[in-house]
């Protein structure tokens, strides 16, 4: 009997084949466990040298999931999944930009893979959902942490540039920088 809920690769170190093109959707309230899963894991794998490994062990997945589903429940907004063969393997979320400096610009608000599908196109994939279904701008921002290495490359692929603004974030008690990204999109005429 299906439970409704969505299958991810938690704690299995099993992963699908990556080799099949991800089907991306909008989220529903039955993709909160997965979506809040992938969240703390990626978490977990992405920030092991940025933040104390204490911080990141307790990251709590119930609270994740129940954030999730009030947000999903209450105002979805702009959030999508990649499924590959019913297991859920990233999502991404964005919307306007909440910046000062930044009104009427659209930002992608946070993208997470799991681990084992990281450098599949999945994350290409996302990226380019939401930088199609963003609210019309010729702009889109993100935050990314400047120790996120990995992250910046991605984004600077796809041909995001820093834009000079950085704010601070305190995370485990450990304090590091975050950068804004901009990127200009081609709009429709």
């Amino acid at each position: 009997m299906d439970s409704g809920r969505k299958r991810t690769a938690r704690g299995t170190g099993k992963s699908g084949s990556g080799r099949g093109k991800a089907v991306i959707r909008k989220a529903t309230v039955a993709d909160a466990e997965a979506i809040a899963t992938i969240h703390v894991r990626t978490w977990q794998t992405a920030y092991a040298e940025i933040f104390p490994a204490e911080f990141l062990a307790n990251l709590s997945l119930e609270r994740r999931i129940a954030a999730w589903r009030e947000q999903l429940e209450n105002n979805p907004g702009l959030t999508f999944i990649a499924e590959e063969s019913g297991l859920v393997t990233g999502w991404v979320s964005g919307g306007l930009s909440i910046d000062a400096d930044a009104a009427g610009v659209s930002e992608v608000q946070a993208i997470y893979v799991l681990p084992e599908y990281w450098d599949k196109g999945v994350g290409a994939e996302l990226m380019q959902t939401i930088e199609q279904a963003l609210p019309p701008s010729h702009t889109t921002t993100l935050w990314v942490l400047r120790d996120n290495q990995r992250a910046l490359r991605f984004y600077e692929k796809l041909g995001y540039t820093a834009d000079g603004v950085e704010e601070e974030l305190e995370r485990g008690g450990v304090k590091r920088w975050k950068i804004r990204l901009r990127k200009r999109l081609a709009v429709a005429a």
